[in-house]
């Protein structure tokens, strides 16, 4: 009998709860990988277009002397959304940022040096523009995805 009843018991417990409602929230888009080279003339970004959602910037520095990357809006002395640390000469680097507004974006480098007064002269480096498009869909119905 106690057999019987720890058995039902069991097998109710198994099968969960009936009243509540699962929240399925899309999850984020895909992150797209983008490539920043950086020479002694420009800074490039391929592909120099994207839909608004999480990108990462794969940095590559050929230029001579040690150089930061800046990510911010367009207008000129906006507040940065991303900048990496000094990046040394023929050295990489990652940075990540969630656009969130379509726009223009100005990818730019920063004084080399390691001081915070070096790191904030402006650049004879060319900066690069990188369009935001719209939202890119949500990576819900990609499979093996994070």
């Amino acid at each position: 009998m106690y057999v019987a009843s720890g058995a039902v018991v069991i097998a109710l417990a198994g099968c969960g709860s009936t009243g509540g409602s699962f929240a399925n929230k899309p999850r984020p888009a895909t992150p797209v990988n983008l490539t920043v080279y950086i020479n002694s003339a420009r800074v490039s970004v391929s592909p120099a277009s994207v839909g608004a959602g999480p990108v990462v910037f794969i940095v590559t520095n050929q230029a001579s002397k040690t150089e930061s990357l800046t990510i911010s809006a367009a207008p000129a002395g906006s507040a940065p959304l991303a900048t990496t640390g000094p990046i040394n000469p023929q050295a990489t680097a990652e940075v990540t940022v969630d656009f969130q507004n379509p726009g223009d974006y100005t990818v730019n480098t920063s004084g080399g040096g390691t001081s915070q007064a070096a790191q904030s002269t402006p650049s004879a480096i060319a900066p690069a523009t990188l369009h935001v498009g719209t939202p890119r869909p949500n990576g819900s119905n990609q499979l093996l995805q994070p």
